[in-house]
């Protein structure tokens, strides 16, 4: 058994694969740590790649060629197949720091916990093609006020002081694999499957102040660019109705593992799923600000609104985004202002 699985959902990625991969070649750790190579169904380009590494590093790399699924089947894929007693998800055009990786490996030797946390950077893609040039964010510079990295701590004791962002999350694959939902497949925006899905089992988090993941941002074509969320929100609402789906098994303490056994239903971890789609519920209202304003587009947000506080009232008021709640004390008055605000906020970036 290894310690650490990496899964990497492939699909057209040649111009980004390699230094993906790259990033991974520490010898230190190379007998801690396992890469699966899932290619989505995007030919033989990646499988060349995949292949050459997995002939030059067979005891690292390992290929698993599969039809197309989306990024959800990737994930999938890799949770049956990861022979690490920890599991991380990298996508294939981003990368890790050696360095940081070289510290998570190290802390999860000793690591008992349920999940272990990690910084993460956004790099913007400047075009420059020097991946070490991109500028850097921190989107969360710790994970809360006052941490203290390396000891274990409780979740429900302090769920409702954190957020844990799928690029910083390492989980213990055992956890993955006791979820009864798989993440949806044929689907994008699954990320918060992936990081909302096994909470019901979390007993325990530890954090490292390392900043291991580096998120690439502004590549043509991502899924969370402005054009393609909005040409793909039936994907956005599709992934709602699967999380309301699983808070109401939650909820209702109906969620069983694979195991067979009936989670009892913690409060603590009930009202950090409620932040979690919360935060889901804002990206949606989002979406519907992005189109071009009129009274139909409106009376989807409002609608999209009411329903949300009349079936799911706890999520409603979960909510801690800046922009919901203005539209909301406005009465939605502000809508054609949101809309206006948030088209000049990316013209400008």
């Amino acid at each position: 058994m290894k310690l650490l699985t990496v899964s990497i959902a492939a699909y057209h990625v040649e111009d980004y694969l390699r230094e993906t991969l790259d990033s991974f070649l520490i010898p230190e750790v190379t007998d801690q740590l396992e890469v699966l190579i899932v290619n989505d169904g995007s030919g033989e380009g990646v499988n060349e790649i995949a292949r050459e590494y997995e002939a030059n590093y067979p005891d690292v790399f390992r290929l698993i060629d599969k039809e197309n699924g989306g990024h959800g089947s990737g994930i999938n894929c890799g949770i049956q197949n990861a022979l690490g007693r920890y599991m991380k998800v990298v996508d294939a055009d981003d990368w890790v720091d050696p360095e940081a990786l070289d510290h998570l490996i190290a802390a999860l030797k000793n690591c008992r916990d349920d999940v272990l946390v990690s910084g993460f950077y956004w790099r913007f893609d400047n075009g420059s093609g020097e991946e070490s040039s991109f500028p850097k964010k921190a989107e969360i510079p710790e994970p809360f006020s006052g941490v203290k990295y390396g000891i274990s701590y409780e979740f429900d004791g302090i769920a409702d002081q954190i957020y844990m962002k799928m690029h910083g999350i390492t989980w213990r694959t055992e956890i993955l694999r006791q979820m009864p939902l798989s993440i949806d497949e044929h689907c994008y925006y699954v990320d918060a499957e992936y990081i909302l899905y096994p909470i019901p089992w979390v007993k325990t988090v530890s954090f490292i102040p390392d900043f291991v993941y580096q998120y690439r941002i502004g590549r043509e074509g991502q899924s969370v660019s402005p054009e393609k969320m909005i040409r793909n929100k039936e994907n956005y609402d599709r992934v709602m109705e699967s999380l309301l789906s699983f808070y109401r098994l939650y909820q209702g303490g109906t969620l069983t593992g694979k195991d067979g056994k009936k989670l009892p239903c913690s409060q603590e971890k009930l009202q950090y799923l409620e932040n979690g789609i919360a935060r889901v519920a804002a990206g949606r209202v989002k979406i519907l600000l992005s189109l071009p304003a009129g009274k139909e587009v409106k009376h989807a947000l409002v609608q999209f609104e009411d329903e949300l506080l009349r079936d799911y009232p706890e999520i409603y008021h979960a909510n801690r985004n800046k922009a919901v709640k203005l539209l909301r004390v406005s009465r939605y008055g502000l809508y054609r202002a949101a809309v206006w605000a948030l088209g000049r906020s990316r013209r400008k970036f």
